[in-house]
């Protein structure tokens, strides 16, 4: 083994770190943003609502707020430092497992690097509400590796073990229902499962039961003893064109997530994919990368949202697709190996260098503007609410409150009074002068920078 291979685990974790820290170290201080306020309400609430979350049996990604805000409270350092610390683990986790596959430490190098060097996903560590795909993808990958150890040593308890992993991921989040399938391909092209046929059933069978149960569960909760629908009941849509192509933008989709279906990197995308089977030598991990974009992305696909979609209040899709880049990542990584069998070492090592820094400056630049716009967007929000918090020290009991030229959606603003205020009974009203507004709860209007110049004013009215 080369010097630069024995190295080279020792290298990754570093250039991990690095990464995250170029990309985000400048944003930890980016404040909370649209959902992230309803996670914080949920603190004053009780414990089933905070298990719940936004409708949704995400239990281990929802409890996660409870000790950060134990320990960070309204101080959003906390909050992104979780994210970019299992940021930095789910790269080096992926790093891993292509080490567990491939035995081939360069190719997994640039793999992982790929992946955390993309920006695709940005959003994921941007959005503190969205941690539950961190979260998920931690557990996921550390199913995987341990699936991969037993199966080829046999162990039945690091099956266990990755089952409860993989337990673990799906009651995160919903995106990790792709990993029975995962695991089959694995099975198949890397560890010979297609001699067991009745082995690898089994496996997929036992595996599939965490999605049931999960389904179920949301079902019982939400269908039953809630009378209500859970959200991916609410969101589902069943669009199989859309399954079919929609993760291939992760090669090239923008972290905003919108992109139009005629755009040059579509039909780039299509030529790539013939192109590069006709060009590497290692097919095998080639398809590997591509059937990761497709089966990961499955579970992603059935939801009515999408970056091919009109865009929606919170225009974050590309969150969607953090998982999916792991399959990019991959081919990406495929590509630049067939120059090692080509080049000779030393211009070979060189080629994949400058292609690493013309990733990283591409995509560094791609993060800079979307953090710098949640930047904003927590910004607007701490203002307003340090505006409120000086004007209306103390918000207590029912009470009712309409804000003019807020910084943000009515339910983002309500969600915000709640937490800031402790008070889960602020009330967004509509028309401050409705009748119908019990006797004893007053009703609030706010006027907030009708002109840049204005100060914060707010008006009892009853």
């Amino acid at each position: 083994m080369s010097l630069a291979g024995r190295r080279s685990f020792h290298i990754f974790p570093l250039f991990a770190v690095a990464i995250a820290l170029l990309y985000y170290g400048r944003f930890l201080d980016n404040f909370f943003t649209f959902d992230d306020f309803k996670y914080l309400e949920n603190m004053y609430r009780t414990r089933a609502d905070v298990l719940i979350g936004y409708g949704s049996l995400r239990l281990l990604s929802n409890a996660s707020w409870w000790p950060l805000f134990a320990l960070s409270g309204f101080d959003p350092l906390g909050y992104n430092l979780f994210a970019l610390i299992l940021f930095t683990a789910n790269a080096i986790l992926l790093y891993v497992l292509l080490l567990r596959l491939i035995r081939d430490r360069q190719t997994a190098f640039l793999a992982a690097a790929f992946f955390v060097a993309g920006s695709v996903g940005a959003d994921a560590i941007f959005w503190k509400a969205t941690n539950s795909s961190l979260i998920s993808l931690f557990f996921y990958l550390g199913s995987l590796i341990l699936y991969v150890e037993s199966r080829r040593d046999g162990s039945t308890g690091k099956f266990v073990t990755a089952f409860l992993l993989f337990a673990a991921a799906m009651f995160s989040k919903e995106e990790a229902a792709s990993l029975p399938l995962v695991a089959a391909m694995v099975d198949i092209l890397f560890l010979d499962g297609w001699r067991d046929r009745r082995g690898l059933a089994k496996r997929f069978t036992i595996l599939s039961t965490v999605v049931f149960l999960y389904l179920a569960g949301n079902a019982l909760v939400f269908n039953y003893l809630l009378n209500g629908q859970a959200e991916p009941q609410k969101l589902f849509r069943l669009r199989p064109l859309y399954s079919f192509l929609g993760g291939g933008t992760a090669f090239y989709l923008h972290p905003d997530g919108f992109i139009r279906v005629n755009s040059l990197p579509v039909y780039l995308t299509v030529l790539l994919i013939p192109v590069s089977f006709l060009i590497v030598r290692d097919r095998r991990l080639l398809l590997f990368g591509y059937l990761w974009v497709f089966l990961a992305f499955l579970p992603q696909s059935l939801t009515g949202l999408g970056q091919f979609e009109p865009r929606v209040i919170v225009n974050s899709v590309s969150r969607y697709l953090y998982i999916t880049s792991i399959g990019s990542s991959i081919v990406f990584a495929s590509i630049l190996m067939r120059g090692r069998g080509i080049l000779p070492k030393r211009w070979w090592y060189l080629l994949c260098a400058a292609v690493l820094v013309i990733f990283v400056f591409f995509h560094y630049q791609r993060v800079k503007v979307r953090g710098e716009l949640w930047m904003k967007y927590g910004n607007d929000m701490k203002e307003f609410v340090a505006e409120m918090k000086r004007v209306v020290p103390a918000l207590s009991g029912k009470c009712h409150v309409h804000v003019v030229n807020g910084p943000g959606g009515r339910a983002f603003i309500q969600q915000a009074l709640r937490a800031f205020y402790a008070n889960p009974e602020i009330y967004w009203i509509d028309d401050p002068e409705q009748t119908g507004v019990p006797a004893g709860e007053p009703v609030f209007v706010v006027l907030y920078q009708v002109r840049p110049e204005d100060p914060l004013q707010v008006f009892q009215v009853r």
